[in-house]
């Protein structure tokens, strides 16, 4: 893996440059959640091309950002965004506890074996201030389609539905925390709404096989599930 890792924007992404589109999707799924106060300290782990670190720095927030690849970080700071390589997540947080308001995880638990989940949440739960919340976006796969996420990435080593991440969070010491599915479609016009119309009545007839086979039939089925942790 590391050497997938050391090369990440080179090997994982379509391009080298931003994917514009985030920073929409970002401000309708995750703007609400972030503090009143401009001056608190927010945390992006895992900052990949730096989507993220750009929304809180264009939103006006005191932003960091910390991730495991060289080549990742080298290119947030090629944008002048404030980020720093580190060599272990977990711990780094852990040396810095109680630091910040609000800390993203987006599309990075699914990367860490199974056997450090637990260690890495609750090193993320430390890093919060009392109160304060994390955000952690993962492949949904409950979805019909969150396979295609999940099997994307080689690097991704760890699947989520509801059920399963609620496990590893209770385990963490969180007790607070809401699901959401992840809303991909940022625009809006005749053709947006006619792809929510045929969205909702195909998972609607998803829903309905899996009641006649008795199998598991949670809500979210958005390829992309988020939740909201608060300590």
């Amino acid at each position: 893996m590391k050497e997938i890792f050391d090369n990440y924007v080179d090997v994982s992404f379509d391009g080298f440059e931003q994917a514009k589109f985030k920073f929409k999707q970002f401000k309708i799924n995750y703007r609400d959640y972030f503090p009143d106060v401009r001056s608190d300290f927010v945390l992006d782990i895992g900052i990949g091309r730096g989507e993220m670190l750009s929304c809180m720095r264009d939103w006006g927030f005191n932003y960091h950002g910390v991730d495991i690849s060289e080549s990742t970080v080298n290119f947030c700071r090629a944008l002048e965004l404030d980020c720093e390589l580190v060599e272990d997540t977990a711990e780094w947080l852990l040396a810095n506890p109680e630091r910040f308001t609000l800390i993203t995880c987006l599309d990075v638990l699914e990367h860490v074996p199974r056997d450090q989940t637990i260690k890495f949440l609750q090193a993320m739960r430390t890093g919060l201030k009392k109160g304060g919340r994390v955000i952690i976006q993962v492949p949904n796969l409950q979805s019909p389609y969150g396979y295609l996420h999940h099997f994307n990435d080689f690097t991704h080593v760890t699947g989520f539905v509801e059920h399963s991440l609620a496990q590893v969070l209770l385990t963490a010491g969180f007790k607070e925390f809401e699901f959401h599915g992840f809303e991909e479609i940022y625009q809006s016009g005749v053709k947006q709404v006619f792809h929510r119309l045929i969205r909702y009545a195909y998972r609607r007839a998803v829903r309905f096989l899996r009641a006649v086979n008795v199998n598991p039939n949670p809500k979210i089925l958005d390829p992309v599930l988020f939740v909201v942790a608060s300590k």
